[in-house]
């Protein structure tokens, strides 16, 4: 069961990843700022071609789900958001499903499965778009804090500059 350690939160949150011997999981691409030697890596469209198009089209996420696998010793990978902001580790069970807003999915056990979910017609009405990404089965999830689009109208309200 891979084992998560949050650091340099609240504003910069870095995970360590830590895996049992062969143990797999997997992370949004680009996630992934360093990871011990032995290590495998393989970037994939989870689920498919359709599967993956409905997750970064309609999810706010990557076509691309990065997988990586311990060698036989164990080993660690670190994952990080692209934005500055605080990390949460998130524990699924079978019923205790989660929904994340569009770009908040970071990584997973690989016995959970990512998938994108209708949010409801309330949704759309706060700016979060009408689906969510959905995280089930058993294990823990990374999600990020910082919603990259409100970050960057966050960062636009109150920077100076001057439009043509």
């Amino acid at each position: 069961m891979m084992q998560v350690e949050i650091r340099h939160n609240p504003s910069f949150a870095l995970a360590r990843c830590m895996l049992a011997p062969n143990e797999p999981m997997r992370a949004e691409s680009g996630a992934m700022s360093a990871m011990s030697p032995d290590v495998g890596i393989a970037a994939q469209m989870e689920g498919g071609v359709m599967r993956s198009l409905k997750r970064s089209v309609l999810g706010g996420e990557s076509l691309f789900v990065t997988a990586y696998t311990a060698g036989p010793m164990g080993g660690w990978v670190d994952v990080a958001a692209s934005l500055p902001g605080d990390l949460l580790t998130l524990p699924v069970s079978v019923g205790q499903d989660w929904n994340l807003s569009r770009g908040s999915w970071l990584a997973n056990e690989h016995s959970v499965t990512i998938d994108t979910t209708w949010g409801g017609f309330g949704n759309p009405m706060g700016g979060e778009g009408g689906f969510l990404v959905r995280a089930t089965g058993p294990g823990d999830v990374l999600a990020h804090s910082r919603n990259p689009q409100a970050l960057l109208d966050y960062l636009t309200a109150r920077l100076p500059f001057t439009r043509a």
